[in-house]
């Protein structure tokens, strides 16, 4: 399994637009329906802080750069953080699912 996790902290002021653009981004990757993905955003309770997560079978090719507001959504991130929102590519250690 292929796990990608971009993290970033934004301003107080930007979070609320952060988090209406997230809500796009995955209401475009709803619509495109890649086979085998699986996308999670999260944002900290008490912080502007965002976690995206992708996880892709091995061997799969990423779908997010075919959806325009995937794209879109990348180009826009780096302008509403000082952080380093590039994607980083992580290591499974373990996994439970009831």
């Amino acid at each position: 399994m292929s796990v990608q996790m971009v993290r970033f902290r934004t301003s107080p002021e930007h979070s609320a637009a952060v988090a209406d653009e997230i809500a796009a981004l995955l209401a475009a990757v709803h619509e495109a329906a890649p086979a085998a993905l699986q996308y999670v955003a999260l944002r900290e309770t008490d912080e502007p802080v965002f976690t995206l997560i992708l996880e892709l079978p091995d061997g799969a090719e990423n779908p997010l750069p075919s959806i325009p507001a995937a794209a879109s959504f990348r180009s826009w991130l780096p302008g509403q953080t000082d952080d380093d929102p590039t994607p980083r590519s992580c290591t499974v250690l373990g996994r439970y699912s009831a």
